[in-house]
């Protein structure tokens, strides 16, 4: 029951996060390191299971949706342990869509910029980093995709200490456009 109510707390956090962050974009797209939310740590684990001291989850809010409306997406790194995870750029995370036969149709960093910059993040145990986006279902030219089965892929940009190996933590999902 006590890990129930402190998932359900780490949930809040991410859906406060995800409203919040529909609000509007005062970066004009850009991405900004404010959108990190930091949970604060809980005695019961991470919110989701993972092995080793990092892991990452993808939630997509559902798996149908309707033709044209935005796809809400929760990228959520978590330490089971406290780690230090090191950034070559402003860049946190990657997410990528491809169809049915495996094709990139979507990229979320097409086109944005990201500052050079070598930073550390230190996460406690039990603590986690939230990013929410949103999917228009647009194409990397931005044309509305058709109809069908979509494969979603997050991953977290962070390297080792050495500021090599990057990249190398993802999670996917999988999700349905239906005609409206």
């Amino acid at each position: 029951m006590r890990r129930c109510f402190l998932w359900l707390m780490v949930c809040g956090l991410l859906l406060a996060a995800l409203a919040a962050a529909c609000g509007g974009d005062e970066n004009g797209g850009e991405p900004s390191p404010t959108s990190t939310v930091v949970a604060s740590p809980t005695t019961t684990g991470p919110p989701f299971p993972f092995e080793g001291p990092v892991g990452i989850d993808l939630m997509t809010y559902g798996v149908f949706y309707a033709e044209g409306k935005p796809v809400p997406l929760t990228i959520t790194v978590a330490a089971s342990e406290p780690i230090t995870l090191y950034y070559r750029t402003t860049q946190r995370y990657e997410i990528v869509i491809s169809d049915a036969e495996g094709k990139e149709v979507w990229r979320w960093s097409k086109d944005k910029a990201f500052g050079e910059m070598l930073e550390q993040v230190s996460l406690q145990a039990n603590e986690t980093l939230g990013f929410d986006e949103s999917w228009d279902q647009g194409d990397n030219d931005g044309q509305p995709v058709p109809t069908g089965n979509y494969t979603v892929i997050a991953t977290s940009t962070h390297c080792d200490a050495n500021y090599e190996n990057c990249g190398q933590l993802s999670a996917s999902g999988t999700i349905q456009i239906r005609a409206s």
